[in-house]
């Protein structure tokens, strides 16, 4: 066996973690092979970063459900790994991804909700953040949705909201689309 690296060895068993059918032989013992060891690791990876999706986006889980909601994140999870060792970093791009995902065209509010929570927990972790969103969809109506409301009319308009910190809490206000757009230019 030729000597690799330790930087080679590192990106090698960060992929089969992310991919483990192609696992190679890391610790020669008879219990385990290396594609039992994998998927140890693969399953932990990709359990710890749905649950970190699971509670930054919990609108989003709520109004899909469970299984669409873990289908939707562990193909985000394979298209976008962790970069970072902070769980409080992932997932910046999970808007995005539904904006795109042919799964999610049905639901063509759901991007906008995934980056309102992505606002409000940006504006959680600051100090001093303020961020202005529209969504052509009723965000505010949406994110308050639970088992025990009415269905929601999605034509009834769209929201200019302003996000920001006051101490320790968040604070959600609806703006006018003249005040969106004086702070947007």
């Amino acid at each position: 066996m030729r000597h690799k690296t330790l930087k080679h060895l590192q990106q090698n068993f960060y992929q089969n973690v992310i991919e483990p059918s192609t696992t190679q032989d890391y610790i020669g013992n008879a219990n385990f092979s290396a594609a039992d060891l994998m998927n140890i690791y693969h399953h932990q990876y990709f359990a710890s970063l749905t649950q970190a999706l699971g509670n930054s986006y919990s609108c989003v889980k709520r109004l899909v459900g469970e299984d669409f909601f873990n289908m939707l994140s562990r193909q985000f999870i394979q298209t976008h790994p962790s970069k970072t060792g902070n769980i409080i970093d992932y997932g910046h791009q999970f808007a995005d991804f539904i904006d795109h995902s042919p799964h999610c065209r049905t639901l063509p509010y759901l991007a906008d909700v995934a980056k309102f929570e992505a606002l409000y927990e940006a504006c959680y972790f600051s100090l001093n953040a303020v961020f202005f969103m529209h969504s052509n969809y009723p965000i505010i109506k949406i994110w308050q949705l639970d088992e025990n409301s009415e269905q929601l009319d999605l034509s009834t308009g769209g929201d200019y909201l302003k996000i920001y910190k006051q101490g320790a809490q968040v604070l959600v206000e609806k703006i006018t689309q003249q005040q969106y757009k004086e702070k947007n230019e």
